[in-house]
């Protein structure tokens, strides 16, 4: 090998349009070794990341085999990955710079086969289960499932819990608190490696603790009402624990785990078996750790057992991250992880790990960068130690607009941010351009009143992720009138349906059905009710008062008695829940009651809801919910008023549900709440940068994305404001280490009452308020720095269900100096009463009530009336009826539009094709397109058959016959031992093969591993045997078979398993020598050579969706992005055992 070659120098070679800037350049050629990099967003960390890969390669540090990378979701996974793969064939591909990089032929060599290992760190945990998974008491091929089926579990287990959860003090949660407590709880404890022994025995010590301190001497109680409730949510976590514990074992049984769960068990699995780590040093030699502040606790115990400690002074482990983009603490991560990188991979010396920067700012122009570094300026300081300097606008950066507003309503800052982004959507369609916008807020409810203020405008508008969603009218009332039929009690949700354009009613005959409902609860409890709803009083008074004599005194309190009595069993067979508005309008009581039009009204929604009852509830969720929408002509609601967005909301719903593994509609409704409590969502997952409509998400979501134009609304000091979400109070969060530290809070050691204890205790929560408040601002600069060109920041000073002005958010209002008067719209922050005059304080009071909504509207558009008016007119002159030509093309016409209109509402659609694949998946692909597309859509793992273990024992014992040892003997194979696999059978194949002429060959690579580029998909797979062929001087690759010869037109499909595997070793070999493909049949020793297999042209074709037409409907609708590991059919090379 030469001396290496620079990073630029090396950019030049590969003919790359940009060289690196000198700060990449150092970061690209930095000596192997542990590397700390902090980089700034929009910084261009991936890029630099592929260049230190290619780099590294390049100069001989590691071959592509060695190089592990991780990121947090598939995107940026792939994102990552197909820069490295294009990067490194660009380089194989030049044979003059690869002899000149290294004359001695080993990096040609290295470059043979160019298959990097890059994945989600969850991804990366699971691959270390499958490997390791008996070390520890979880299955290896456990199944890993989704948070709405994770919630599906969870509600069976406690519903099925005998034990009581009812701490001491504490209250009876509903069943939907209990679950979400269990799963935060479990969730919390994985992410904190947490055993249960540990948080009871913290929960003993803190109940033990406050008992033993004396108490202050002007204490009137035991325990101050602060201090009892503290004491009780500790008592409350540790009743909870046998019930967490119990989740995990019903896990255990049904064979599944979960994203935290199975990070927890990889980091165990590392941090107490040496050997882990040792094997995985040993396979990768580069190490490339992406976003690395928002890792938890247990991927740092992790990733650091793995390569961290100075274990491997060779090892190169490189972490990228940014400590202002660190904002995801409320689920595990923490930022104290990056800062600590450079002590947990320290040098070979013992010395911290280096630290470099990238400060350049690629996507941000001079004006949005001067907001954001002041925002940076105000966490990080300004000082030289800060942990990252600040952003400096790239060359050439083109100039970008900033826009600030803070409005006296919310109605007047949405209006505005809706009609800035009308405009501009206008005139991107007039001028033929990509619109590219997206609208953040803080919280998911915010997302529905953007979302109507667009639809108004006739804006596309897309609102990412299922919290979002649910706050979208016609989604909302769908599933209100779900809650409707499950519970009666819920009056909120039957208050949107009565109040709603669906029902319509009015307030008076609203306060007729609640005096009804009022009627129903008084039964319910016992008391004698009378039409108005009030329990019939007088009455018992005047039985009191009835007679003076003796025998009528008693006569009196017999009846007394009686009446208690039967209010006493009333009370212990009544249900648990009291009467609703649900169950007045099952049971409306005396007509006189309401109005004739309320009347009429009202038992129209008792009939559907009776009918959804009788009909629906026993169906599919899915179907159910179809049903709703039906019968209550939501769809055709939402496609009757003006709009963009049509029914696709409701489209989505219905998705969302398909996806709940779960068949119970309670279960479903708690997940929805569950949803909307998490304003970032339940995981990062991917998101679309769409170029044709507005993206509505929360600031969690779009991290790590970027948009032409971005604004960011409701800036306001109670939107941001930061909650100390500690474990006094909240169930779900464990114990830090920091609480009682002295250190932390030095008035813990002078703590000697329990009064000071308290106060204290409450010292500490401010400390952890404050941490809180920065992880807010950090959100806030995550938000204004994803814009490209144009951004707008709002808030507003009157907000829905408040009664005092909000404030500009401090660190929003610290921009305002920074930007031009012009470009400040408004800025009614209530500091100038003169200015803001009687419309601010107007605007407060009538934004204090809470804000209504509904669909489609008040009423109908002036221009819907016109259009009705019109077709009446010319309903009275319609032609009669004939069978003439006329009649035949209306006919025709009407028939192909009900024909249009039912295939538009089919759940059937077009699955795409996997960005990975085998070549199993192309052989069945082309064999049974639908059928390989419903399991490319929902792919379900299952236990391999017969000929599956057969194969996989047969090509075991091949291996070792041609010299290539396995790393298990035949005898010690899973599944080896089970009566499945008839030893007589794999002896009559051994037999067979050691008499076929194969047996005399020597093949010069066996289970060869091969990536293969075919149009927009990437093809994975082993080849079994290659042979160098004699007589033509070319090769041969060759698939063993145990299974019986296909028929005919089966082997059409086979075949392309051939295809596959010539076109593979015809690109790794790249020397021209023809290469000729074999199935042989080891059965009847029998070889199968097609001279016809296709090309690469043909191959790519099969993949390419825009070639193909109809290979795979399924229903309903959902994308899979990635191939998952499917059966494994008899003798394929993709076995299961892989």
């Amino acid at each position: 090998m030469c001396s290496a070659m620079g990073p630029v120098a090396l950019s030049r070679a590969l003919g790359q349009k940009h060289a690196p800037t000198p700060q990449q350049a150092d970061v690209i050629g930095a000596q192997p070794g542990p590397l700390l990099v902090v980089a700034g967003a929009g910084a261009g960390k991936t890029e630099t990341m592929a260049a230190r890969v290619v780099w590294l390669v390049a100069n001989g540090y590691a071959r592509p085999e060695e190089i592990l990378g991780l990121t947090f979701t598939r995107k940026a996974a792939q994102e990552l990955g197909k820069r490295v793969r294009d990067r490194l064939g660009v380089l194989a591909g030049d044979d003059a710079l690869v002899r000149r990089l290294d004359p001695s032929g080993e990096l040609a060599d290295a470059l043979t086969v160019i298959a990097p290992t890059v994945s989600t760190y969850d991804a990366y945990a699971g691959d270390l289960i499958r490997e390791y998974g008996l070390l520890v008491p979880v299955e290896p091929d456990a199944r890993l499932i989704t948070d709405a089926e994770l919630h599906a579990i969870a509600l069976d287990v406690v519903t099925n819990y005998p034990r009581e959860l009812i701490a001491e003090g504490g209250t009876n949660p509903s069943l939907g608190t209990v679950v979400e407590n269990v799963l935060g709880l479990a969730t919390a404890m994985g992410n904190e490696l947490a055993a249960p022994d540990e948080v009871a025995e913290q929960a003993r010590i803190f109940i033990a603790e406050t008992e033993s301190l004396p108490r202050s001497p002007r204490s009137k109680t035991e325990f101050s009402q602060k201090l009892a409730g503290w004491r009780a949510k500790q008592q409350e976590r540790a009743a909870y624990l046998p019930l967490a514990t119990e989740l995990n074992a019903e896990l255990r049984r049904r064979g599944v785990v979960t994203f935290n769960e199975q990070m927890s068990v990889a980091a165990a699995l590392a941090r107490d078996h040496a050997a882990v780590g040792r094997g995985q040093r040993a396979r990768y030699r580069v190490v490339m750790l992406d976003e690395y502040q928002d890792t938890s606790h247990a991927q740092r115990v992790l990733l650091r057992s793995l390569f961290g400690g100075g274990a491997d002074p060779g090892l190169t482990v490189t972490a990228v991250g940014d400590p202002m983009q660190a904002i995801y603490g409320w689920r595990g991560a923490t930022a104290a992880n990056l800062e600590a990188f450079v002590d947990d991979f320290p040098l070979a010396d013992g010395s911290p790990a280096p630290k470099k920067q990238l400060t350049t700012s690629w996507r941000n122009p001079l004006e949005v960068l001067e907001l954001t570094n002041k925002v940076s300026a105000a966490i990080l300081g300004t000082g030289p130690n800060r942990a990252v300097e600040q952003l400096e606008p790239r060359p050439g950066a083109g100039e970008g607009d900033v826009v600030l507003g803070f409005f006296p309503d919310a109605t007047a800052e949405v209006d505005y941010v809706a009609n800035e982004l009308a405009v501009q959507y206008e005139s991107a369609q007039q001028d033929g351009t990509d619109f590219s916008a997206a609208v953040l807020v803080r919280k998911n409810r915010h997302s529905a009143e953007i979302a109507e203020a667009l639809e108004l405008r006739g804006i596309p508008y897309e609102v990412v992720g299922v919290a979002g969603l649910l706050d979208i009218p016609e989604v909302a009332d769908t599933v209100a009138i779900a809650t409707m039929l499950v519970r009666p009690s819920d009056s909120e949700a039957a208050l949107r349906v009565l109040a709603g354009s669906a029902v319509g009613l009015g307030l008076a005959d609203l306060q007729a059905l609640a005096n009804r409902a009022s009627n129903l609860r008084g039964r319910e409890r016992g008391e004698p009710v009378g039409a108005d709803g009030v329990a019939d009083a007088e009455n018992r008074e005047s039985t009191e008062d009835t007679g003076a004599d003796v025998n009528a005194a008693e006569a009196a309190l017999a009846a007394q008695l009686g009446e208690l009595v039967e209010r006493a069993a009333a009370i212990n067979t009544a249900p648990e829940r009291p009467a609703g508005l649900a169950d007045a309008v099952a049971d409306l009581g005396e007509p006189e009651r309401y109005s004739e039009e309320g009347l009429a009204r009202l038992r129209e929604l008792s009939a559907k809801l009776r009918w959804l009852r009788t009909h629906s509830l026993g169906k599919r969720l899915v179907d159910l919910f179809a049903d709703i929408i039906a019968v209550f002509g939501i769809r055709t609601e939402v496609l009757a008023r003006p709009g963009a967005a049509g029914a696709s909301h409701l489209t989505r719903l219905l998705e969302e549900v398909a996806a709940y593994p779960g068949t119970s509609l309670e279960g479903l409704l708690d997940f929805f709440d569950l949803a909307r409590a998490h304003e970032g969502g339940f995981a990062p997952g991917p998101v679309a940068v769409k170029a044709d409509r507005v993206q509505i998400l929360t600031a969690h979501k779009a991290k790590g994305l970027e948009w032409d134009t971005v604004a960011v609304l409701h800036a306001d000091d109670r939107t941001y404001a930061a909650k100390a979400e500690t474990f006094l109070t909240n169930l779900k969060v464990l114990q830090e280490d920091t609480f009682a530290d002295p250190d932390v809070t030095p008035a813990f050691a002078e703590a000697e009452t329990r009064t000071q204890f308290q106060g204290a205790a409450e010292e500490w929560i401010a400390t952890v308020r404050e941490n809180q408040a920065e992880e807010a601002a950090r959100l806030f600069y995550v938000a204004v720095t994803r814009s490209e060109r144009k951004l707008m920041v709002t808030g507003s000073r009157a907000t829905a269900g408040t009664t005092q002005g909000a404030k500009p958010y401090a660190h929003f209002d610290a921009l305002r100096d920074l930007v031009p008067e012009e470009r400040i719209v408004c800025w009614a922050d209530g500091a100038d009463p003169a200015a803001d005059g009687e419309t601010d304080a107007e605007a407060i009071t009538a934004a204090s009530g809470a804000r209504e909504g509904s669909w489609p509207g008040a009423g109908p558009a002036e221009s819907q009336l016109d259009a009705a008016a019109a077709v009446a007119r010319a309903r009275e002159n319609l032609p009669k009826l004939s069978e003439g030509e006329l009649f035949g093309l209306w006919e025709r016409d009407v028939t192909a539009l009900i024909e249009e209109h039912e295939a538009s509402l089919s759940a059937e659609v077009a699955v795409e094709v996997p960005a990975e694949l085998t070549a199993s998946d192309v052989v069945a692909m082309r064999a049974d397109p639908s059928q390989f597309a419903r399991r490319a859509r929902r792919p379900v793992p299952f236990k391999p058959n017969t000929y599956a273990k057969r194969g996989t024992a047969f090509h075991e014992w091949l291996e070792d016959f041609y010299g290539a040892h396995p790393l298990l003997d035949e005898d010690e194979l899973p599944g080896s031992g089970e009566a499945e696999v008839d030893p007589t059978r794999l002896a009559e194949l051994k037999c067979s093969f050691e008499a076929s002429h194969w047996a005399n060959r020597t093949p010069v690579f066996v289970e060869r591993p091969f990536e293969l580029a075919l149009g927009d998909s990437v093809v994975r797979g082993r080849i079994d045997a290659i042979f160098e062929d004699p007589e033509t001087g070319g090769w041969t690759v060759v698939d063993w078979k145990t299974g019986l010869k296909p028929s005919k037109a089966e082997m059409e499909s086979a075949k392309l398993q051939l295809a596959v595997y010539r076109e593979a070793w015809r690109r790794i070999a790249n020397d021209g020598r023809g290469v000729r493909a074999v199935f042989f049949y080891v059965r009847t020793g029998e070889d199968f050579a097609p001279s016809d297999l296709p090309g690469s042209d043909e191959l790519a074709a099969l993949l390419n969706p825009a070639d193909r037409r109809g290979w795979g409907n399924v229903s309903p609708v959902e994308r899979e992005a990635t191939a998952t590991e499917r059966g494994a059919s008899e003798g394929g090379a993709e076995r299961s055992r892989r």
